[in-house]
């Protein structure tokens, strides 16, 4: 005891006064609040408290004082485990996003759905603007699914948002719109450089024209197996992937495969996209560096492959290939 006597009343005020202390935390942890709002609120608790009454009350109520530092704590953790790192997050309208980097062809044949979870189709292709690296349009197949033929149709990368964790993509239309989309037969593509074409299509999914003009625009399907020559003309060998900053909507490297020509098995190596030029007469890349050079580059096996959104191993990376 503290000497200082307390009448029932004022006790039962103390614990009526640390009980809803408790709710509304418990209220602030359910919403998750900044942790700025959660420590003005459990500090001002203490305070109202004060001194040896405070001491009462907790020795009185141990579980709800020990909820309450718990749930700061918790959400002192939580905060700090989801605030955005330098390279980790981009920023766009709906907050932060965290940076995540895969293989555009890994992204073939994932299913596309609508807002209410409708099946519409089948991802067919990643089409890229290559002077840019700009991912321009995802090729979707809606098929017999939809009632419509084996029909195409190209969105506008902004109108998508891809679902990593259920391998989807997921479009906001439904199925009575999208039987007007502009679409076209599997062996008849457009020219998706064509500034008409291209404000078609963005006119009809995103409500307005184009805001960039695409230069080369060639599937990324078809990139795969493309071989990779030195100004000096030497074979040093082939496209395996190309790597997609998925928030950020661009290829960020191509994946090479140098095999057995630079004489030490088969290894791959992450290159910048910016270090590539494509030839486009003879069908190839090429890649300002010499064997040697690339001998000395960090490589990774097949079934290996390094998390290509690590800031430490970009800027790694991007070190190897600085002019």
């Amino acid at each position: 005891m503290t000497g200082t006597s307390r009448s029932p009343e004022e006790i039962q005020r103390e614990i009526a006064e640390t009980q809803n202390n408790l709710s509304r935390t418990i209220a602030s942890l359910e919403r998750k609040l900044a942790p700025s709002d959660l420590l003005e609120e459990v500090t001002g608790s203490l305070r109202a408290a004060g001194g040896n009454r405070l001491a009462d009350a907790i020795r009185d109520n141990p579980i709800p004082a020990a909820l309450i530092a718990l749930g700061a704590a918790w959400l002192a953790i939580s905060v700090a485990s989801t605030k955005p790192q330098p390279d980790r997050f981009v920023a766009d309208a709906q907050g932060w996003r965290r940076r995540s980097v895969l293989s555009a062809q890994s992204l073939l044949g994932d299913e596309v759905r609508n807002l209410e979870n409708q099946m519409l189709g089948r991802i067919e292709d990643i089409m890229i603007d290559v002077p840019t690296g700009r991912v321009a349009y995802a090729v979707l197949s809606f098929g017999g699914i939809m009632g419509m033929g084996e029909k195409l149709f190209a969105l506008p990368w902004q109108s998508l948002r891809v679902d990593e964790r259920r391998r989807q993509v997921v479009v906001d239309v439904d199925k009575a719109h999208l039987r007007q989309a502009p679409g076209f037969d599997k062996g008849n593509w457009p020219d998706m450089a064509d500034l008409s074409w291209s404000n078609r299509v963005h006119g009809f999914w995103m409500g307005r024209d184009g805001d960039v003009l695409h230069r080369r625009v060639v599937s990324t399907g078809s990139l795969a197996g493309t071989p990779v020559r030195n100004h000096s003309g030497e074979d040093i060998g082939t496209v395996e992937a190309t790597m997609v900053d998925l928030a950020d909507g661009r290829v960020v490297y191509a994946v090479l495969e140098f095999g057995g020509t630079l004489g030490f098995g088969t290894r791959f190596f992450a290159v910048p996209w910016r270090a590539f030029r494509l030839n486009e007469d003879e069908k190839r890349f090429e890649l300002d560096a010499e064997k040697e050079r690339l001998k000395a580059l960090d490589g990774f096996d097949k079934d290996n492959w390094p998390d290509m959104a690590d800031p430490a191993w970009s800027s790694r990376v991007e070190m190897q290939f600085a002019r």
